[in-house]
């Protein structure tokens, strides 16, 4: 016996807000995939409903905020991330330690070295509280040891790398941008591949010689980045280039 219209439009109704409200991440044409039906119903069922996929998604961080409970000032003159969420009583740890070698010739051009020289990539997930908060990455084209002993110290990778060197070492070049995550980033975030990250970054300048890139990489709807204090900066802004 086929069932009838009616009840296959409220099933789908449901299947639709049940999707919104789970993940509110989702978008329309996601969302009308999994629903099997069309981006315009899905938005009829959800302005019906009034239903802001926006809304849902600034609650869900706000949620994730306070279920994280992290809220740290990372003061300028102080040394990084790491310390300053130690100092706000945080528990910090590491975990997964990844090493490959790549090229790649933007990062290469960006350390001036040649652009087929092998680069070395080293990744570790930061946790806090006991929890993936943002996975860090260094790339270098000096030849390094790297050893599990990375594991169980919370120190920076460009330190245990041998990178910085106090008195001696700048870091240049900062920025801060968002891109989907590739998979190697979004697992240990308990993301999915193509999920929005932030991704903040600089050039690791030792003795005059740029040794090495830094990248962290946060989950774009569970932290925010608050400039606070000094009310001058420089800031530049930059269309990105399309890699299509």
């Amino acid at each position: 016996m086929t069932a009838p219209a009616s009840t296959k439009a409220s099933t789908k109704k449901e299947r639709i807000l049940t999707l919104a409200q789970r993940d509110p991440f989702l978008r329309v044409e996601e969302i009308a995939a999994k629903a099997e039906t069309t981006p315009r119903y899905v938005r009829t069922i959800l302005s019906e409903a009034r239903i802001s996929l926006m809304q849902l998604r600034r609650h869900y961080a706000r949620t994730m905020e306070r279920q994280l409970g992290v809220h740290v000032t990372v003061d300028r003159a102080g040394q990084g991330l790491s310390d300053a969420l130690s100092q706000a009583g945080n528990q910090v740890g590491v975990r997964e330690l990844r090493v490959t070698k790549v090229v790649d010739p933007a990062l290469a051009g960006v350390l001036d070295v040649r652009r087929d020289e092998p680069l070395l990539k080293v990744s570790r997930v930061r946790l806090v509280n006991q929890r993936p908060f943002y996975v860090s990455e260094v790339i270098t084209h000096k030849n390094l040891l790297v050893s599990e002993d990375m594991l169980s110290s919370e120190k920076p990778l460009r330190q245990l790398l041998g990178l910085e060197i106090e008195g001696e070492t700048t870091f240049v070049d900062r920025s801060l941008e968002v891109e989907p995550a590739p998979e190697q980033i979004a697992a240990p975030l308990g993301l999915k591949a193509g999920d929005p990250v932030i991704k903040s970054g600089n050039v690791i300048v030792t003795r005059g010689e740029r040794v090495g890139i830094e990248f962290n990489y946060f989950n774009a709807f569970r932290v925010r980045f608050v400039f606070a204090g000094a009310s001058e900066y420089t800031l530049k802004i930059e269309e990105k280039v399309s890699s299509s």
